[in-house]
């Protein structure tokens, strides 16, 4: 599996995720990129297949630009609920609300979405989460980082399931 989480602060909203993909015990990848960016928006995925979640998250968001131009938060979230629930993943989604203001939500492999302030989600989301929750409050996306980082760190000292290398995605206010 993998891990990933997010942070939201004053000056934006951070995804972080590792790059290990387990499999039945065994390490099948450590260079699986599990944040995305898709110009303006930005996804962090655990679980189901993640390249071809990507391909097609890519083409959702293509053609939903080309009717509608801006992809808000809410309407980004359905779409990744919809895209989620056929691959089985969870994904961690950032994108502005209505005012330009970046904003969190976390998407259950069944299409449910939550708004959240801190998150994280698969394998070494419940030590991620301690450190997340017992971290300071951030206020500028380096301080985001640096916790969503150090979160990720303490998960894979303890979880086999959390790789070491982290990618972070970044989206300002």
């Amino acid at each position: 599996m993998s891990t990933v989480a997010a942070v939201a602060c004053p000056a934006g909203v951070v995804l972080a995720g590792d790059r290990l993909v387990t499999s039945g015990g065994h390490v099948r990848s450590r260079s699986r990129r599990h944040v995305l960016d898709f110009d303006g928006v930005g996804v962090a995925v655990t679980g189901g297949d993640v390249p071809a979640l990507a391909d097609r998250l890519d083409a959702e968001i293509r053609a939903y630009r080309t009717e509608h131009r801006r992809l808000r938060i809410d309407a980004f979230a359905r779409l990744v609920g919809d895209v989620a629930a056929d691959f089985d993943a969870a994904v961690l989604v950032t994108a502005p609300d209505d005012g330009g203001v970046p904003r969190l939500r976390s998407v259950d492999p069944d299409g449910g979405i939550t708004e959240e302030s801190l998150a994280a989600l698969g394998s070494g989301a419940a030590l991620v989460l301690g450190v997340l929750e017992a971290g300071e409050s951030p206020d500028t996306l380096d301080d985001a980082a640096a916790l969503a980082r150090d979160a990720l760190a303490a998960a894979a000292e303890r979880d086999p399931g959390t790789g070491t290398d982290t990618d972070i995605y970044r989206l300002p206010a």
